[in-house]
C-alpha cells in the first residue's frame, strides 16, 4: 500500500472521530504550550539581562566596597556604609595596573531630598569624578558635566537627570537653577542624556550628580568610596587586570593570608557565568515541566487509540479481508498518532505564541521565541506520537480477519 494511501486513510480515521480527536490533541497542546510559554519567557529574560551586560560594557568591572558575604551590594548599585575603599585606592589602580583605560571612583547613599523652590523630590545622589561619563557612557545632553576643576575646588555644581528635570522643573528651564540637595545648594550645569532602566529594575534617569570631593564633604560627610569602576584596554586583559587589582587591593588594605577581602570586584565574565547557570537551572526545570506535560499526554493519547482499535475491530477485519496486510493496519495506526500529536503540537506553538503576546501585553515583559524552540516543540510532540502509538497499532496489526469480523 502506498505511503499516501495509508496517511489519507489515518487522516479520515481522526476526521471521522473528531472529538476523540481532539481530546487526544488536547493533552499535547497543553504540554507544548507550556513548553513554548516558558521557554521563550526564560529565554527572554536571559537576553535581557545579556543585554545589559552588554550595555554594562565588556571592558569594564566594577570594584564594590565590602567582601563578598556584604549583601549591601546585591541588586547592583545599593548604597553602602562599608568604608573599605578610598580614593588614594582608585589613584593606585591607575597608575599601577597594567591593561587599565579608565579608573571612575564614585560614592553614594540612599534617596536625598532634592528640592526646588517649593517643589521636592526623591532622588540618588553621585559624587563623581569626569571620568564617569567615559566608563559609563553616559554624556550630557545640555550643558557640561562635572569637571576635573569643580573637584578642585569643590565646586556646587550639579547634571542632573531627565526624570529629575520633570519633577522639579516640569516645562520650565533647569539650567543655571539652583538646587537643594539635602539641604546644601548646587548650580544645574548639565542636564543628562535619557538612560532608562537599570540592571535592577530602577529608573537611571532619576539620579543627581555632584563633584566627588564636594559629595564627600559637604553632602555625606564620608571620606570613603562605594565602589570604583575600571575600564581596562580590551576583553583580554579583564581577567589579568581584576586579579592585579584584587592583588593590589589586598596589599594596601593589609589583609595577611587567610583574611577575606573586604573588597569585590565584578567583571562581565562572572556576571555572564552566573547568567549562565541561571539558565541551566531554568532549563532543566523547563524539561521537567514541559516532559510531565508531554508523557501525560502520551497516556492519554495510547489510551484512546486502544480504545479506537477495540471500537474498530470490524474496520480492521474488512480491510484485512480484502488485501491489507498487517504492516498496513500498523503503518495506519501509527500515522494517525502520530498525525494527532504533530497537529496537537503545531497547535500548541499557536497557542505559545498568543500566550506569549498576551503576556507581553499585561506583564509588559518582553519574551523570545526563536526557531529552537518551535524545533523542539514539533520534535517532542511527533516522538510522543511514535510512543503513545506503538502498542495501539501493534494490536491492531496483530488481528486476524477472522477474529475482527466475528467480534
Amino acid at each position: 500500500m502506498k505511503t499516501r494511501r495509508m496517511i489519507g486513510q489515518a487522516l479520515r480515521g481522526l476526521n471521522r472521530n473528531r472529538l476523540r480527536t481532539f481530546f487526544m490533541m488536547a493533552g499535547i497542546m497543553v504540554g507544548i504550550t507550556v513548553l513554548t510559554v516558558v521557554a521563550s519567557a526564560g529565554m527572554g529574560a536571559r537576553e535581557r539581562i545579556m543585554d545589559r551586560v552588554r550595555v554594562f560594557g565588556l571592558e569594564n568591572m566594577m570594584i564594590w566596597a565590602g567582601g563578598p558575604t556584604d549583601q549591601s551590594q546585591i541588586g547592583g548599585m545599593g548604597s553602602t556604609v562599608t568604608a573599605t575603599l578610598k580614593i588614594e585606592d582608585a589613584e593606585a589602580i591607575r597608575s599601577e595596573i597594567d591593561g587599565v583605560w579608565e579608573v571612575a571612583p564614585f560614592s553614594r547613599g540612599g534617596q536625598t531630598n532634592v528640592r526646588w523652590r517649593d517643589r521636592s523630590f526623591e532622588s540618588p545622589v553621585f559624587g563623581v569624578t569626569p571620568e564617569w561619563a567615559d566608563v559609563w557612557n553616559w554624556y550630557v545632553d545640555q550643558g557640561s558635566f562635572i569637571t576635573h576643576e569643580d573637584n578642585e575646588l569643590m565646586a556646587r555644581t550639579a547634571a542632573i537627570g531627565p526624570t529629575v528635570v520633570r519633577e522639579l522643573f516640569g516645562d520650565e528651564d533647569s539650567m543655571g537653577q539652583v538646587i537643594q540637595v539635602g539641604g546644601v545648594p548646587f548650580e544645574i550645569t548639565g542636564i543628562m542624556l535619557e538612560k532608562g532602566t537599570s540592571a535592577g529594575g530602577g529608573d537611571m534617569d532619576n539620579r543627581v550628580f555632584v563633584p566627588l570631593t564636594t559629595y564627600m564633604r559637604r553632602v555625606a560627610n564620608v571620606n570613603y568610596l562605594s565602589a570604583i569602576r575600571v575600564q581596562v584596554e580590551g576583553v583580554r586583559e579583564m581577567e589579568p587586570a581584576a586579579a592585579d587589582i584584587a592583588a593590589l587591593l589586598r596589599e594596601r588594605h593589609n589583609l595577611g593570608e587567610g583574611i577575606p577581602d573586604d573588597f569585590r570586584v565584578t567583571t562581565p565574565t562572572e556576571v555572564t557565568a552566573m547568567v549562565e547557570e541561571m539558565q541551566g537551572t531554568f532549563n532543566l526545570f523547563l524539561i521537567l515541566v514541559a516532559g510531565i506535560a508531554l508523557v501525560v499526554g502520551g497516556v492519554v493519547v495510547a489510551n484512546i487509540m486502544l480504545l479506537s482499535v477495540s471500537e474498530r475491530r470490524k474496520e480492521i477485519g474488512l480491510r484485512r479481508a480484502v488485501g491489507a496486510r498487517a504492516r498496513h493496519i500498523h503503518g495506519q495506526f501509527l500515522l494517525e498518532s502520530v498525525a494527532v500529536t504533530f497537529l496537537g503540537g503545531i497547535a500548541g506553538l499557536l497557542l505559545g505564541v498568543a500566550g506569549n503576546l498576551l503576556m507581553e501585553r499585561i506583564t509588559g515583559t518582553p519574551t523570545l521565541l526563536t526557531w529552537h524552540v518551535m524545533a523542539v516543540g514539533v520534535l517532542f510532540s511527533t516522538v510522543v506520537g511514535l510512543a503513545a502509538g506503538l502498542h495501539p497499532a501493534r494490536k491492531a496489526a496483530a488481528m486476524t480477519p477472522v477474529d475482527a469480523l466475528r467480534s
